[in-house]
Order: structure tokens, then sequence, then C-alpha cells
């Protein structure tokens, strides 16, 4: 319940909430107070701020309520904090900058303060470099744990007393991901930068993923993959790796994936494509300083989806930071580039990139009618991938709740 002040103002009395009291008066007195800004100066200074002080502007007074309901100011806290654009918002012809980290077209996501708080862009996920553990990958998921949690023990004590085995059964690796969002992972050729991302999820002992369990295919390891942990959540990952040419095939519209990949989409619950995105455009046939994107795979595995299914698609730019970079590339904007398997673009910019970027695989995404979003990772700390899975399982958990 507000409380009120009550104070006699010339002939009437004014019951007003008392923030909105303090607020008043400081303008009596003559104070100066912040939202006695303009309301773009106000607007600038809390898109600054990370969502727990945003909050507590909202909750200072009215005048703080108001202002972090407004629009525009979330649009201006998605670019400034996580270098992100909401498509849904924007028009047919709108191009986006060249510097922007993640490009995001959702339908249910028309609103910039919802899309802020789903992509968590300043959670305290620990990005420290995981250790690859290949060797031991299947050892660490079928060996039992060396302490006994206490839901583990009354199970144990239940089955004593219930006249059950006695000894715990070790669990299963391949039943831990029922019911889990299940994420086809496929890519172009890999090159060492995209290797690196893809053992990151799969085959990982670390803070941000963690394999748990494995996933049953097909008979030659179509539809097979692993169970990963994701902070609290679980995730099985289906594995198309090394596709070209192994599980590319000719069809009526184009190249598109095998049959057996075809039966496996219907299963999932989305689309994880991973490319590195290193430029290699300043050499060859590019070194004129044109961009042009491999993204045969992509098309191809857009051409498998049936025509009734619509799974979310997520695009993984991964990239290894290298600090004599030049960030020229992020200053200025470009606006001509392409992203096909085949045409260059017919313009040239005056200094190449040293990153594709998510903006230049507008042009092929755009044309979807798919939800789709397309980020940066950088693979040795997965600085990036978190609000990219963030959207993808939102997504997934809100069709599949209702």
């Amino acid at each position: 319940m507000t409380s009120v002040v009550v104070y006699k103002r010339q002939s009437n009395i004014d019951i007003i909430p008392e923030d909105d009291y303090y607020t008043e008066l400081s303008r009596k007195e003559g104070v100066f107070n912040f939202f006695d800004l303009p309301e773009p100066v106000c607007m600038e200074v809390i898109a600054q701020l990370n969502l727990r002080d945003t909050r507590a502007v909202a909750l200072s007074c009215r005048a703080g309520w108001n202002i972090t309901r407004v629009q525009l100011m979330w649009q201006q806290k998605l670019w400034l904090r996580a270098k992100v654009i909401n498509l849904a918002l924007c028009g047919p012809n709108f191009k986006p900058n060249i510097s922007t980290g993640m490009l995001v077209r959702d339908p249910l996501l028309v609103n910039n303060k919802l899309l802020y708080e789903i992509l968590d862009p300043d959670s305290c996920i620990n990005e420290s470099q995981e250790d690859l553990d290949m060797g031991n990958l299947l050892s660490k998921m079928t060996a039992p744990k060396t302490s006994t949690p206490l839901i583990d023990m009354l199970d144990q004590l239940i089955s004593i007393f219930s006249g059950g085995n006695q000894q715990s059964a070790v669990p299963d690796p391949f039943s831990r991901g029922e019911g889990a969002p299940t994420y086809l992972l496929f890519g172009m050729p890999e090159t060492k930068v995209s290797k690196k991302l893809v053992l990151s999820f799969i085959a990982s002992n670390g803070s941000t993923f963690d394999t748990v369990g494995f996933v049953k295919g097909k008979p030659g390891g179509v539809g097979g993959g692993v169970t990963v942990r994701y902070t609290h959540h679980l995730l099985n990952l289906l594995l198309v790796r090394r596709a070209r040419p192994r599980l590319l095939v000719d069809g009526p519209t184009g190249t598109a994936f095998h049959p057996d990949v075809a039966e496996v989409i219907p299963q999932v619950d989305g689309l994880i494509c991973y490319m590195d995105a290193t430029c290699t455009c300043a050499r060859g046939a590019s070194s004129s300083g044109q961009h042009s994107l491999d993204v045969l795979e992509l098309e191809a595995m857009l051409r498998t989806v049936p025509p009734h299914l619509t799974p979310p698609v997520l695009v993984l730019l991964a990239r290894l930071d290298n600090p004599q970079a030049s960030s020229a590339d992020s200053d200025h904007d470009v606006d001509n580039y392409t992203a096909s398997t085949s045409t260059p673009a017919n313009h040239m910019e005056t200094q190449p990139a040293t990153l594709h970027r998510p903006s230049m695989l507008h042009p092929v995404l755009e044309q979807l009618d798919l939800p789709w979003a397309v980020c940066e990772v950088e693979v040795k700390t997965l600085s990036g991938v978190h609000i990219g899975l963030n959207w993808l399982l939102h997504r997934t958990l809100k069709l599949k709740n209702g």
C-alpha cells in the first residue's frame, strides 16, 4: 500500500504519493532534480545502466517509473549495452549497422524491455576459459559421483525399506536428456576457430557448458548427440558435422541435406548453425576487398526444413579476438556487402573488415518466414553465446508451456 503525505497549499488540500511529494518539494525549493533534465537526456543516461539499477530508478519515483516504460529507452539500452537490434520493430527496408553484435527477428518479441530481460546481457555467467575433456568424456558421465546428494540418500532409504535393490544403479547417460529442449547443431566446413566452438558445446567441463549425457541416433550417427547442462537448463544437441559433401544432395530446388537429416528435423525444437567469422575475403579472387560469405550448409538446411514446420534458427559467428586488430571496421558503416555462395558484391569497401559481422547475414536470413537470430561468439571466453541461447531457450519453453 502506497503511503501518502497531506500538506496544505493555499485554499485546497492535495493528497499525493509520498515519492512524488519529495519531487514536488524539491521543485518548490528550487533544488535541481535529475528528472528536470530533458527526457531524451534522461533516457540516454538510464540506457547506460544495468538491469538492476534500471529497476531501482523505476522504483524511485513516478517520473522514473514512467521513463522506464518507454520502449525507445529499452531500444537504446539494447544497442548501448549489447549491440542488439530487434528487427521485429523495424521496417522492411531497414539496413543494420555493420557494428551490430546480434540481430533478432521474432514475431513473439515486439517488446524491447522483454527482449532485454530475456537476453540478459548483464548476467554474471563465468565466462572463463573451459577445459575440453574429449578423452575422459565417457568415464566422466558414467562414473558415480563421489558425494551423495540428500535426494539420492532418501531414494536409497526408500529402496531399502521397500525391499528393492540396495545398490543404487549408475544413471544411464542416454536417458538424462529426456524431455529437455532438443536442437540440431550443424555448420560450415570446420576451421580451427569453429571446431573449438563446437567442442566447447559437446565436450566441455566448465561453468558455461557441462556435458552430462548422450543422445542415441540412427545407424551411422545421424540424429545422435550429447546432453549438456547450460546454467540450470539441460539441452540435447544433435550433431551434423562435416556435412560437405557426404550429407548434401542436389534436389529440385537446390542443394539440400540428406533425407536421413530431414527425418530428424521434426524431432528438434530449433536449429543452431555455427560458422567461422574470420574474414578471408582479402585473399585470391576477393583481393579487391569485397565480402562473400559461404552459407551453403545454412541454405541447404533451410531447404530441408518441411514447409509446415517453423523451427527457430540461431546462427553463431565464431571469432577469435585479436588484440592487435584494428577496430576501424566497427567504427565505420559499411553499406555494400553480400552473403551468398556464388555472387559477390558489386561494390567495394574502402578497407576490408577483419571479421564477418552479423549484419552481413541479414540479406540471407531476412527472406525466411522462420524466427531467427544471429550473434557473435568469442570462442576462448564464449562471450556472447548466452544471449543467443537465452533467446532460443525462451522461445522453446514459451511454445512448449503455452
